[in-house]
């Protein structure tokens, strides 16, 4: 339940995952008083096969929902500065909360404006809302783990394209796919009729969307931070974590990066669990010093500087 006062924290796990991917560092987190008496935590669900823009929509949406049913008379100041942390696919739907696109998403794969597009109504909408984003105001840091912002080799491999190929849309996004495609067959910046829309296709490097997405920063007041996961002890320029690579994973404008040798599954690692230990007390420290919000020490808070 939710108490005010408190941070959420909202975990994002990653394709073909779930939220108990995060069993282990919540016990962990949970074990901190000065983490367990500040913050709350919140687990997101979704189809990770969806186009991540939809999934990413999805998000917006419930994180919506849940603020406006928590507090309706906008008096918990705490609940509207939120922590998304997301791993792998979810850390993309994370920066989906949290960036202003404009039209780049759209113009990376359309040449002509949605508006002069032939569509059913219901088509439009969807479109505008999962293509068209602002940052949502409650949303206070983002915190990357192990993400593919510019694709992940592992989606162009075999084993990616199986996995992709067992994926079946939802059928409202099948109904608006094909209004747009057959309404409007010279719309597109590539051939819609041999094209695939489900994540895995989305984070292949070079796609449309991931492109788009890897070129649009984070909000300037939104502070965001990396973890990237390397495997082995060679240079880490070279690296990856078998499914990221690390050139793909760095992204610039973060406040902090942080390198774990480790494979992609690196939430569980003690190095990851610390890194996002600190990263959430430094929300609570600047939340105070800037906002007045959670000043009040808890019984057994130790400050980070301790």
């Amino acid at each position: 339940p939710h108490q005010p006062g408190r941070f959420p924290v909202v975990f994002v796990h990653g394709t073909a995952s779930s939220a108990g991917r995060w069993a282990d560092m919540l016990n962990d987190l949970l074990s901190f008083p000065d983490i367990r008496d500040r913050f709350e935590f919140w687990f997101f669900s979704y189809e990770t096969g969806n186009p991540i823009p939809y999934s990413a929509f999805q998000l917006r949406q419930a994180l919506e929902r849940a603020v406006a049913s928590l507090d309706p008379e906008g008096q918990d100041a705490e609940l509207r500065d939120m922590v998304i942390i997301g791993h792998s696919q979810g850390g993309l739907l994370a920066k989906m909360t949290a960036i202003d696109t404009g039209s780049r998403l759209w113009d990376g794969i359309s040449n002509r404006p949605l508006d002069e597009l032939r569509m059913q109504p219901e088509t439009r909408e969807l479109l505008q809302e999962a293509l068209f984003i602002e940052p949502e105001p409650f949303i206070g840091r983002v915190v990357f783990i192990a993400t593919p912002h510019r694709g992940s080799y592992l989606a162009e491999f075999s084993f990616g394209r199986f996995v992709a190929g067992l994926v079946r849309l939802p059928f409202n996004l099948l109904r608006a796919g094909g209004d747009v495609i057959t309404n409007n067959p010279d719309a597109f910046t590539f051939d819609p009729t041999r094209t695939r829309f489900g994540s895995v296709y989305g984070m292949t490097p070079g796609s449309p969307l991931i492109t788009g997405l890897a070129d649009i920063p984070v909000a300037p007041d939104i502070p965001a931070h990396s973890i990237v996961a390397v495997r082995g002890d060679g240079p880490v320029e070279d690296g990856s974590d078998g499914v990221v690579r690390y050139e793909s994973a760095h992204i610039d404008g973060v406040e902090s990066e942080l390198i774990v040798r480790s494979g992609h599954s690196v939430q569980a690692n003690p190095q990851t669990v610390l890194e996002v230990r600190r990263i959430l007390l430094l929300h609570a420290e600047e939340a105070c010093r800037e906002k007045g919000l959670g000043c009040a020490e808890p019984p057994g808070f130790v400050s980070q500087a301790q």
